[in-house]
Parts: C-alpha cells; structure tokens; sequence
C-alpha cells in the first residue's frame, strides 16, 4: 500500500485527523448567495439523504495519484459507516457514531478521529439540512447530475466536499474530498441497495492487542 492510498483513506472519512494545522476553531464566513434553483437543488439533496436510514453497496475511490482502489460499504445513519477496501488495500475504515477509525491490517494499527472532525460528518446526521449544517461553495446542474460543493461552516474540518447526486436527486451516487493540502479523493457508489437491518456489529472495531515488552 502507498503512502497516497493511506492519506486518500484518511481525507475520505478523517481529512482533519491527518494533520493538527487542520483543526480550526474559527467559524467561516457563509458561502456566496444562492439563486432559488440553486436553493431548490439544496433542498432536494438533502430531503435525498435525510430519507435514508440504511444503505449498501460497492465503491470505487480515485486517489490523487489516480489510482483505484473498490471495496463495500454499509451506512446506517446516524453516525455509522463501515468502508471495506479489497485485496490488496490492508484498509478499512469505520465510524461508530463517535469516532472513525482507520485499520491498516499489514501495519497492525488503528488510527482515530473524531467524528465531528471529518468532512462527512454531516452527511451522517440526523435531520440534515445542507444550507443550515454547511457553506454551500456553488451548486452545478448538469444532465445526468447534480453536484453541491460545500465547506464546513466551524472549520473543524478542513478543505471542500462535492455532494454527487443523480439527475433526478433521488440518490448520491459519490462524492470529491479536495483537502486543504493535496489532490482530491473521489468515491463512486455502485449497486446500491437500501436493506431492511444491518448488523450492528460491522460499526465495531477493536483497538489491536498491544505487545507485551521483554521480560
């Protein structure tokens, strides 16, 4: 694995964990005023999302070098996600409604952050609405989709986040992490089914025992 995959699995889920200069404070200013289309695009996206619970699927992610790497992914909102990578990625990302975690298996580790500090964060949430919960940055209506571009309105996360939906704005079919430093990450959802339960039991990941010292 390269060190570029790892960075794209950390900004995908954990943009601000992967450096402190990151984690800001300030509130931002609001971002530029949006027409009534634009607004009216806003809100569907976010009755879209508010509107699933549970959700599953496979991913493709595009990293900065353009590499790709695929993998499943389950949600269950609020709070919870779980991204599996395929062989050869040792990644798997998770968030338990708290925290994310990223397991790197050839390395043995498990890295966190706080779930509050990722750029998906509210994506995540409960009752979601896009023009409160963040800075819309512009809106583009294209034929086939529809892509919100927003920044976090605390600056507790860093950098853009580009909302991809279909035409129609019935699904998000993706999204771009641009982080402040770095190229962009990209997501693609494929086959995506909404199920009736997922097993609580894949938003859990355990810290790796630690090694006991020389005797």
């Amino acid at each position: 694995m390269t060190l570029i995959a790892r960075r794209s699995a950390l900004f995908l889920l954990a943009g601000a964990a992967a450096s402190p200069a990151l984690a800001q404070t300030s509130r931002r200013p609001a971002g530029p005023a949006l027409s009534p289309a634009d607004q009216a695009t806003v809100a569907a996206a976010s009755a879209a999302l508010a509107a699933v619970r549970l959700s599953q699927g496979a991913f493709t992610q595009i990293n900065p070098d353009r590499r790709q790497v695929t993998g499943r992914f389950w949600l269950s909102r609020p709070g919870r996600v779980r991204f599996e990578y395929d062989a050869p990625s040792p990644l798997l990302v998770v968030a338990d409604g708290a925290t994310v975690a990223i397991s790197d298996r050839s390395l043995k580790t498990v890295d966190r952050a706080p779930l509050r500090a990722t750029p998906l964060h509210f994506v995540l949430r409960n009752g979601l609405d896009i023009a409160r919960d963040a800075a819309v940055q512009r809106v583009e209506r294209r034929p086939e989709q529809a892509l919100i571009t927003v920044r976090d309105r605390t600056g507790e996360a860093d950098g853009l986040l580009t909302l991809i939906f279909t035409g129609d704005m019935r699904t998000l079919s993706g999204w771009r992490v641009e982080p402040g430093a770095g190229g962009p990450t990209q997501v693609f959802l494929r086959d995506v089914t909404t199920p009736g339960s997922i097993d609580p039991k894949l938003f859990i990941l355990r810290d790796p025992p630690r090694r006991s010292g020389p005797r």
